[in-house]
């Protein structure tokens, strides 16, 4: 049986942003019980286990229940704290004082206080998401229990950055011991669960905290968890994912393919759950001004115009998926319907619109070979994709797509690492990827892919560089006016949506598949951000029956 969460977004982005959300009320299964051993699976292993590092849909499904942030959002879209008490701002806006919860210890045994919050907090600012961070200019130790937060100027969203998980706190203790082995062979934290054994190629096996007892306030089981283990394996073949779903030897997975959903949902003894994701599927640009001729936006329109969106969300994901204009979601809060309009004018599928524009751009077949080409240059494309099905599927039905425009493409699939280090130096013209959205704020989508101080890092696919882009991203982030703020997120979108720096695809479904004898699964997916934000709570929801 497939169940549908049906999301109704609606917001108002004046000091923070509020969500009105509709859902189906499900009612608690079965008595909780404990004990017991749980198998998720995932279609892809994690580069690292560095929270550092990690950006990737891998890493973010098993750090959460290993590290926690500092504060969390609640089912209302709100921030609420989890390992702090309170706060106060002073009244200039720049600094925060954060009082932290007492008695909280890291798995190692070592004390979480001020100084675990400093070490984390200053590694963060250096690591993958230190666009997040940057208005942080530095963090002081007040005593044990409080630490100051000293900002460049003043940040009225800094309290979602801190939600963020992957903000997380670690022992500072443990890193500093585990030298080269962080991340690989050690990762400690203070979630739900401790890291046991990460096996090569094969799987992370996590054991219960016992002492851990301080859950979000919304969640059903404050901790420890149900379970005394949580293993998650690698398998990278979908079809032996699934056949391990609906054999019985998985408890659960959310890297069930659009093409399974079937198998899923017909099996006697699984269950499905589909709701609408944060995240956005796309081919992204790269729109450096190195990076000739895509730095032209008229031969960027014309890659779009010639790639049918709707076809290739048949072929790649069994038409399971919304349609998508934009480079970020229409379910994220913060979301301008106006820029759907501008996306779609300059990207719907248009074979003729995507040749006018490139003989505009003075890309001409001069030879009849089908392939265009200028000052004796061919329209090459260098095209990457992951070897993940989705995206290596998405990539194999757009390319005769683009070589039908006149584009010459040179398609390779590779593994995550031989991949990231191509994109992230700009060795690309397009990339078959998606926008993993870990909070769902429009604002934090935007900065990551768009700002210029954020290209080498991890989602910056596009290398796009703008200074008029960036004030713009600035004065959404720091504009002490809530009006300010808001017409600047709607001017990004709108600057977005015609700077087209990616090929929109899919607004992604998220697909749930599970055992029927779990329990709680019903309590883990009435919150509102379970599959695109917080496994923790996945961790502390579930158990078997």
């Amino acid at each position: 049986m497939i169940k549908h969460r049906y999301l109704k977004w609606t917001f108002v982005f004046i000091g923070s942003l509020i969500l009105i959300l509709g859902f189906c009320g499900i009612g608690q299964a079965s008595e909780p019980k404990k004990g017991g051993t749980i198998i998720e699976a995932l279609g892809t292993e994690p580069t690292n286990l560095d929270p550092f590092k990690a950006r990737r849909r891998p890493e973010l499904t098993i750090l959460p229940m290993i590290l926690e942030p500092l504060f969390v959002i609640n089912p209302k879209l709100q921030v609420e704290p989890l390992l702090v008490d309170s706060w106060t701002v002073s009244p200039d806006g720049i600094t925060w004082t954060l009082v932290l919860k007492r008695g909280i210890k890291f798995h190692d045994g070592t004390p979480f206080n001020s100084e675990a919050v400093k070490f984390s907090l200053e590694r963060h600012m250096q690591g993958t998401i230190a666009g997040l961070l940057k208005a942080i200019k530095q963090v002081d130790v007040v005593d044990e229990n409080r630490v100051a937060i000293k900002l460049h100027k003043p940040y009225p969203l800094l309290l979602s950055s801190l939600a963020s998980f992957n903000v997380s706190m670690v022992s500072p203790a443990a890193v500093k011991t585990a030298a080269g082995e962080w991340g690989s062979k050690v990762i400690v934290g203070t979630g739900p669960f401790k890291f046991k054994q990460w096996i090569s190629g094969d799987r992370v096996i996590l054991e219960r905290s016992e002492d851990y007892r301080h859950g979000p306030t919304f969640v059903t089981n404050k901790g420890p968890a149900y379970a005394e283990q949580w293993v998650i394996r690698f398998i990278p073949e979908p079809a032996t994912l699934i056949a391990e779903v609906t054999a019985g030897n998985v408890d659960l997975s959310d890297y069930v393919t659009e093409r399974d959903v079937s198998r899923v949902e017909k099996n006697p003894n699984t269950e499905l759950i589909m709701t609408k994701s944060t995240s956005a599927i796309y081919l992204a640009i790269n729109c450096s001004s190195k990076n000739k001729p895509f730095d032209d936006v008229r031969v960027r329109r014309a890659m779009a115009h010639a790639v049918n969106a709707n076809a290739v969300r048949k072929a790649a994901m069994s038409g399971i998926g919304g349609p998508l204009y934009t480079s970020i979601s229409p379910t994220v809060m913060g979301f301008y319907k106006g820029s759907e309009m501008i996306g779609k004018q300059h990207t719907e599928y248009d074979l003729n619109r995507a040749k006018q524009l490139l003989d505009e751009a003075g890309w001409k077949d001069s030879d009849g070979d089908g392939v265009r080409d200028k000052n004796g240059q061919p329209l090459l494309v260098n095209f990457l994709a992951f070897n993940i099905a989705r995206y290596k599927r998405m990539a194999e039905v757009a390319t005769p797509m683009l070589q039908e425009a006149g584009f010459k493409v040179d398609l390779k699939i590779l593994e995550p690492g031989d991949l990231y280090e191509r994109v992230l130096k700009g060795k690309h013209d397009l990339l078959s990827t998606g926008l993993v959205a870990s909070q769902g704020f429009a604002v934090n989508d935007l900065s990551d892919t768009l700002h210029s101080s954020n290209i080498g890092s991890i989602v910056q696919w596009s290398h796009y560089s703008d200074p008029a882009m960036d004030k713009l991203l600035d004065t959404m982030r720091y504009d002490s006016d809530p009006k300010a703020r808001q017409r600047a997120l709607e001017d990004v979108q709108k600057k977005a949506a015609e700077a087209v720096t990616v090929i929109p695809i899919a607004n992604a479904m998220e697909i749930f598949g599970y055992k029927k004898t779990l329990g709680g699964v019903d309590n883990y997916v009435k919150h509102p951000w379970s599959f695109d934000q917080a496994d923790a709570y996945r961790a502390l929801e579930i158990y078997k029956k």
